[in-house]
């Protein structure tokens, strides 16, 4: 997996910087307040309501049943998966799917979902695989590193990490990552830079997304 590996490769130290924010480390320890938390579950419900609208444009435009099959695993992890956690968090938050859609998206959130639904307007597989698997793999990689250390299982989040951190969950993030190999591996050069280029964007939409709820407080603060 050339191609992929030599991606990751490129990428891992963005989502090293993702597992070295302040959000992340406080979840790993428990520590993290519980309201930033809830901020960052209702940013988290917006962002993957517009994810799965992605992944709609996928099986669209997909060319195998193979590919849809692919796509269609992606997204029921989204839905089913994420969703169990997510739910029972916004359930301990006194919050139903139908407050999140009263909610706007803060700046971050609004930012990344604008970029992959750029990304799928263009109606190209490989491009619209380029912007979601960051997500998927990243998380894969940053709760996998959490969940390494003995003492993340006396976190309060110790739910949220686990689930990311299953092994089930890294076995689909290969699988994901060889598709998007096969799909790309005999494109041109310049086309691999390209895609290159949308995944780092991706990965680094990521990492201000995980800022996001220490950058938001600051602007609070200051406004003041």
């Amino acid at each position: 997996m050339a191609f992929m590996k030599d991606i990751l490769t490129h990428n891992i130290p963005i989502w090293e910087e993702c597992a070295a924010t302040p959000f992340v480390q406080e979840v790993q320890t428990g520590k993290l307040p519980l309201e930033k938390f809830k901020r960052y579950m209702i940013q988290d419900s917006i962002y993957l309501k517009n994810y799965a609208r992605i992944y709609g444009k996928a099986i669209f435009h997909a060319a195998t049943l193979r590919e849809i099959q692919l796509y269609y695993s992606m997204l029921n992890f989204v839905n089913d998966t994420e969703s169990e956690v997510r739910l029972d968090y916004l359930k301990q938050f006194y919050i139903t799917d139908d407050d999140i859609e009263l909610i706007a998206p803060l700046p971050e959130n609004q930012n990344y979902i604008d970029f992959m639904f750029e990304i799928a307007s263009h109606g190209k597989n490989e491009e619209i695989l380029m912007a979601v698997l960051p997500c998927m793999l990243s998380y894969s990689y940053i709760f996998r590193k959490l969940a390494s250390v003995p003492t993340s299982k006396e976190s309060r989040y110790w739910d949220f990490i686990k689930d990311y951190a299953d092994e089930q969950y890294a076995e689909s993030c290969k699988e994901w990552s060889a598709f998007a190999e096969h799909k790309c591996a005999g494109l041109s050069e310049a086309n691999k830079k390209y895609l290159a280029g949308i995944f780092e964007k991706a990965s680094l939409l990521e990492l201000a997304f995980w800022k996001m709820a220490y950058r938001n407080e600051r602007m609070e603060e200051n406004a003041k």
